[in-house]
């Protein structure tokens, strides 16, 4: 409480103002012109004044605190006393609310007093949909975010100082059994382009905090040139530090792509994702290209000749664990339209530019039991740029497809592709005479493509197939390439048996250049450094019998 006392007009000591008066023996008056100080304002509340009116000798006058009274004085009856009060801000900021507040006035004099009654107006914040939250926070702001993004909204409200959307906790979509992605797009321009999607892609960055998504079960159906995930279409985006725990049951009514955390990944990176499901498919209703992937179905890159700017794609430090089991239906081809499964990514490409995807210290893990044209372990189409560096693939594979291409890594690796230090430590069994079949790459097809190992043995699985000339510890086709260089070799090699007692070839290091496949003799000079270690560092000698022996349940499956 702040006090005003006047003893002198003429005198101000500090706080206390006094007046001395010639003493009266009549009754005193002490008047105010005022009955209350209302409404004042919150933010620049500037000053409010009283007239008090006295013959008293003497008078005082008390504030509450956030109330400074100063004053200036008249004559003496009846002339008034002018008191300036200044008023604290009752405000912070435009995004935090403040209550109103009230106190009083007393003017005390010549055994009177008058009070005048002062309340001050609180500020109400200004709610803005679209002011920052800091980040995702429950289930509510999770689909929020999502319908946001599928409306065509920056998703500011979500989004941390680094102006990225920000998942702060886990997300449980258990009770969900539909799915509209994250990036809901029209068309993803499945013909082999992704740059003329339509709809509204995710174009942010997303940062999983480390947090999981559980329970992302759904089952659906692919639209015809649609894309699905839990993004449905990332453009210049980057998805990163997330975990995804999912039952997913993917089929396609037409050209399609689809993949755990991402359908379509344009000129976009996703980085340090970990995904931990069960994918289980019955193809493609048609015999357009169906493309599946543990992390994205599509990866696609591009070159902006305007600005002279190569857009590149990135899947790095990724982890996939899963059970998968996929038909392919109507669609039994082997080629770049038929439906194909990546452990990392479905299928990648460009448009013959100078732009990359990269797929990058990625790590594949679980087991494949598949009826489809092309299956990987991280990436079966590498159709333009694709660079595939310290990748590793530790899921096993049986494949039961009719003329297939199948390898653990790559199954076609194409215009402007590599494969640097890539690993297959799974088992690989094919059924089918007719189906290529290889640990690393099942067809090297251009004259700028090129494997090399590296520090680490390039394969340690078991292959076996029923092509006896497209069969290999290596590359299964080695038809056109710039070079296979530097790779130390592994595992078993056998030919595929129904009884389960497969023909097992003795691969040692003296006949392993007999056992990496096909090579044209036109290249055969581009082939160098091949070596082959046993697992118990001799030369391995094994007998019939040797391989998978598990297939007639797998063969029940499908018949």
């Amino acid at each position: 409480m702040k006090a005003l006392k006047l003893i002198s007009a003429a005198m101000l000591i500090g706080a206390v103002v006094a007046v001395s008066c010639k003493k009266q023996e009549k009754e005193y008056t002490l008047t105010v012109d005022r009955t209350a100080i209302a409404d004042v304002a919150a933010n620049n509340p500037g000053v409010e004044t009283l007239v008090i009116t006295t013959d008293a000798p003497s008078w005082i006058l008390t504030a509450p605190d956030w109330v400074t009274p100063s004053a200036s004085f008249g004559e003496g009856s009846p002339n008034g006393s002018i008191v300036t009060f200044t008023i604290a801000s009752n405000y912070k900021n435009e995004a935090t609310e403040t209550k109103p507040r009230s106190g009083e006035i007393k003017i005390s004099g010549g055994k009177k007093s008058v009070t005048v009654p002062i309340n001050q107006l609180g500020h109400k914040a200004v709610i803005d949909p679209n002011a920052s939250i800091g980040g995702i926070t429950d289930m509510k702001e999770f689909m929020d975010f999502i319908a946001a993004v599928n409306d065509g909204e920056a998703p500011i409200r979500w989004m941390n100082e680094k102006m990225e959307v920000e998942l702060k906790t886990d997300i449980d979509l258990s009770g969900l059994t539909e799915w509209t992605p994250i990036g809901n797009v029209e068309s993803s321009g499945n013909g082999n382009n992704a740059s003329n999607a339509k709809g509204n892609p995710f174009a942010f960055v997303f940062d999983g905090g480390g947090h999981t998504i559980r329970n992302f079960n759904v089952t659906t159906t692919v639209g015809d040139g649609k894309t699905w995930g839990l993004f449905g279409y990332l453009s210049h985006a980057t998805v990163k530090n997330l975990n995804v725990e999912a039952d997913l049951n993917i089929a396609a009514n037409g050209a399609a792509d689809a993949g755990v955390v991402v359908g379509t990944a344009y000129c976009s990176t996703i980085e340090n994702v970990k995904v931990n499901a069960k994918i289980t498919s019955a193809g493609a209703a048609t015999g357009a290209r169906f493309a599946i992937g543990g992390i994205a179905g599509f990866l696609f890159s591009s070159y902006n000749t305007d600005e002279v700017v190569a857009y590149d794609s990135y899947i790095k430090n990724c982890e996939v664990t899963a059970v998968v089991n996929i038909d392919c239906g109507a669609n039994t081809a082997n080629g770049a339209g038929c439906v194909m499964y990546g452990g990392i990514a479905g299928f990648s490409t460009n448009v013959k530019d100078e732009s990359r995807n990269h797929i990058e210290n990625c790590v594949n893990n679980g087991t494949m039991t598949v009826n489809i044209g092309r299956c990987s372990g991280i990436c079966p189409t590498a159709n333009y740029g694709t660079y595939m560096e310290h990748c590793t693939n530790n899921a096993s594979q049986v494949n039961t497809i009719v003329n297939g291409r199948v390898g653990q890594i790559c199954c076609n690796l194409s215009v402007n592709s590599h494969i640097i230090d890539c690993v297959n430590n799974g088992d690989l069994t094919t059924t089918d005479s007719q189906t290529t079949t290889a640990a690393i790459v099942a067809l090297l097809g251009d004259d700028s493509v090129y494997v090399e190992g590296g520090e680490r043995t390039v394969n340690t699985g078991t292959i076996i197939g029923g092509n006896t000339k497209y069969l290999s510890l290596l590359n299964a086709n080695n038809n056109k390439f710039d070079h296979v260089s530097n790779c130390v070799l592994s595992g078993k090699l056998g030919v595929y048996k129904a009884d389960g007692n497969h023909e097992m070839y003795a691969v040692n290091s003296s006949n392993i250049m007999e056992n990496i496949g096909y090579i044209n003799a036109s290249y055969a000079t581009k082939v160098t450094n091949i070596t082959y270690v046993s697992a118990t560092g001799e030369d391995d000698t094994p007998t019939a019998g040797g391989g998978i022996t598990d297939l007639d349940p797998v063969d029940d499956t499908w018949n």
